[in-house]
């Protein structure tokens, strides 16, 4: 019995696992160590791979989830108050790679604000940096702090994600579309990229 509660309650094997592609550009940092039995418990992270924590985000009214954040059409942006620049920045690269891209700022002056601060305790970035969820809702890719030129660095990340060259093509210089986006907006995904490796 005691195996099998384990077994039962195994929320790091449930909810910890992390992908290894090349639809995941990874940020240079170790892994967010997890203190505990890793098997047993899940560690809240924004770790590039992984899926996107679930916290409480909202409002004075409302209440939802940071999943509720991500569309499973496009890819968002997720950044602090600071990052307002994150904004223009994604609209600017979805227009040139033509892929649907949301950003989404939390933060006490905006219609998302971080209710209980459990979003400033796992999000892993300064308030101006920024994470790329897929619209699997996994993070495709984060950064510490705004660089200078948050625009080139989403652009050249995304085309990376999508398997394509920052003028649009595909990065193996062929003629495929694999990696545009399709009529809805959603990114279709590269028939060239390696499958995914998932490690817990």
């Amino acid at each position: 019995m005691e195996l099998k509660n384990y077994e039962f309650n195994a929320h790091g094997v449930e909810l910890g696992q992390r992908y290894v592609s090349t639809a995941v550009v990874a940020d240079g940092r170790e892994a967010t160590p997890n203190p505990r039995d890793p098997q047993l418990y899940y560690e809240a992270c924004t770790d590039p791979g992984v899926r996107l924590p679930h916290v409480w985000i909202g409002d004075s009214v409302d209440k939802h989830s940071t999943h509720d954040l991500a569309d499973y059409s496009r890819f968002t942006v997720i950044t602090g108050t600071t990052g307002a620049a994150w904004e223009a920045a994604a609209r600017e690269v979805s227009d040139h790679l033509g892929v649907g891209i949301d950003t989404v700022v939390i933060g006490p002056d905006r219609e998302t604000t971080d209710l209980y601060f459990d979003w400033d305790r796992v999000r892993g970035m300064a308030e101006d940096g920024a994470i790329l969820i897929r619209p699997d809702k996994h993070i495709a890719w984060r950064i510490q702090s705004l660089p200078d030129n948050p625009a080139a660095e989403l652009e050249h990340t995304l085309a990376s994600v999508l398997g394509r060259s920052t003028n649009g093509t595909p990065s193996d210089g062929t003629s495929s579309v694999a990696g545009t986006a399709n009529a809805e907006g959603s990114p279709a995904h590269a028939d060239s990229h390696e499958k995914e490796a998932v490690r817990s």
